[in-house]
């Protein structure tokens, strides 16, 4: 399984226009495709310009074949038209799924996620220590934690993802992480995590 993933920077001058043609090209998107993408918008946390675009995919051949014909449509061409000006950055990602924690379940509500590149010579060790942190973590919150590992859009990448149904089960959660103890011992052995580290809660708004 992969999680495909791409980041749309706005304009802050136009974030208002960019939403809402961002999501009336998902809603079109979603209505030509065999594959459900979601967005998501920052819950107060991270760039406030900034909206994520996701799609689980059993397969990525097929999700990105379809995607490519479908800009053959005048009318998906008119939609990431209308976007386009709003628009400054885009950056994909394409993780494969390599460690589930727990019972991952549907798309969830809330999501948060830490992600980094690795140093080359870094990554196995990283990779082991991602999963052992996701076990981790699951044991003490409960709530699903996946590892995804990628190549694609940044290389040597890890992505450790946690779901939610709520802000208050986010919040409950990291209260739980704290009280149990021994996160600061555990980010110290960490390894890999020097080259880049971004981290987001988003809000699914689709």
């Amino acid at each position: 399984m992969y999680l495909w993933n791409r980041q749309i920077t706005f304009d802050l001058g136009r974030w208002a226009e960019g939403v809402a043609t961002t999501l009336a090209a998902v809603e079109l998107f979603n209505s030509k495709s065999a594959t459900h993408t979601d967005a998501w918008m920052p819950a107060s946390v991270g760039a406030p310009n900034v909206m994520g675009l996701s799609s689980r995919l059993e397969a990525f051949a097929p999700f990105a074949e379809e995607r490519a014909g479908l800009l053959a449509d005048p009318d998906v061409l008119a939609a990431v038209a209308a976007s386009g000006p709003c628009v400054t950055e885009v950056e994909d990602r394409l993780s494969r799924i390599i460690h589930v924690a727990g019972e991952r379940g549907d798309v969830p509500a809330v999501f948060s996620a830490v992600a980094w590149q690795a140093h080359p010579h870094d990554l196995r060790a990283a990779v082991a220590w991602a999963t052992e942190m996701a076990d981790h973590v699951h044991a003490v919150h409960g709530h699903p934690v996946f590892v995804g590992a990628s190549q694609w859009g940044l290389p040597n990448g890890l992505i450790l993802g946690t779901s939610y149904d709520s802000l208050a089960e986010f919040e409950a959660a990291g209260d739980a992480i704290q009280a149990e103890g021994s996160f600061l011992d555990r980010i110290e052995r960490s390894a890999g995590m020097a080259e880049t580290i971004q981290s987001w809660v988003m809000r699914r708004v689709t």
